[in-house]
């Protein structure tokens, strides 16, 4: 009996990531292969250069071709690590979870356009069929598995580059009328970083620094440049914590009820 890959794969506006991998979700259509990219996708007689930048935003991501083709590459890189170049495939995908009802469907037909496609990633050529394509709410796989653990009134916020996706869950069930998907992700705030950036210190940044610093706290800039980028990240997250508490999330009733455990 044919074996058959179940593989994840999460279609971000900043970055592609699966169980193994993870690279930006930038796709640019080339002439020929270019010798300076670190990846390139062959599909049709075409070229796409892969990774040398991230996808701009869009509510829906089956407008254009290049969620497509970033599949494509996602599927590359992981059954490149398992040493597979034809394979048999159920994609595992999400969507952020408000959207997830009307999108679902075409997001699935877009996935599945094709039962068996043939490319090539780099210098190794591939042939996969695709089985099926299972559609799921992104964000509320981190909690899943432990559902029955999270009684009493939580809140799960997955903050990704394009979208904030918010979920309460309570006494270990979703609450399907709190669901809530804001255009809030880290890029709005890079953006705005960007503007503050120029008006405190009337140069512009590069965003792969800014990033730095948000991810790792620290990057090879001035001293001035760091306190600005740690000044304009504080107040995004003040706004996150802002557009939280509109939902209804209440920071010091949480406190107050976690202090109460403890002391129990």
């Amino acid at each position: 009996m044919e074996q058959i890959y179940r593989i994840g794969i999460d279609h971000g506006y900043g970055n592609i990531k699966t169980a193994h991998h993870i690279f930006e979700s930038g796709v640019i259509e080339r002439a020929k292969e270019s010798e300076l990219a670190g990846m390139t996708v062959e599909y049709e007689g075409k070229f796409y250069e892969i990774g040398s930048t991230h996808k701009e935003y869009q509510m829906d991501k089956v407008w254009d071709e290049d969620y497509y083709i970033l599949t494509l590459a996602a599927l590359a890189k992981e059954l490149k690590g398992r040493g597979l170049c034809n394979a048999s495939v159920i994609l595992a995908v999400g969507l952020p979870i408000k959207w997830l009802g009307e999108q679902a469907e075409s997001f699935q037909k877009y996935l599945l356009r094709n039962k068996e496609v043939t490319f090539q990633c780099n210098d190794t050529r591939y042939h996969v069929k695709i089985e099926d394509v299972e559609v799921y709410a992104q964000g509320f796989a981190a909690v899943a598995a432990d559902l029955p653990t999270y009684q009493g009134f939580n809140i799960v916020a997955d903050i990704g580059n394009g979208t904030m996706n918010v979920i309460f869950i309570v006494d270990g069930k979703p609450d399907s009328s709190r669901y809530y998907t804001e255009r809030f992700g880290v890029d709005c705030c890079v953006i705005e970083m960007r503007s503050e950036l120029t008006n405190k210190v009337h140069t512009v940044v590069d965003d792969c620094i800014v990033k730095k610093v948000l991810k790792d706290g620290t990057a090879d800039i001035g001293e001035k440049y760091l306190k600005a980028i740690a000044e304009c990240a504080s107040d995004y997250t003040d706004k996150i914590m802002r557009k939280l508490r509109e939902y209804g999330y209440n920071d010091k009733k949480i406190h107050t009820e976690n202090r109460k455990e403890r002391q129990g």
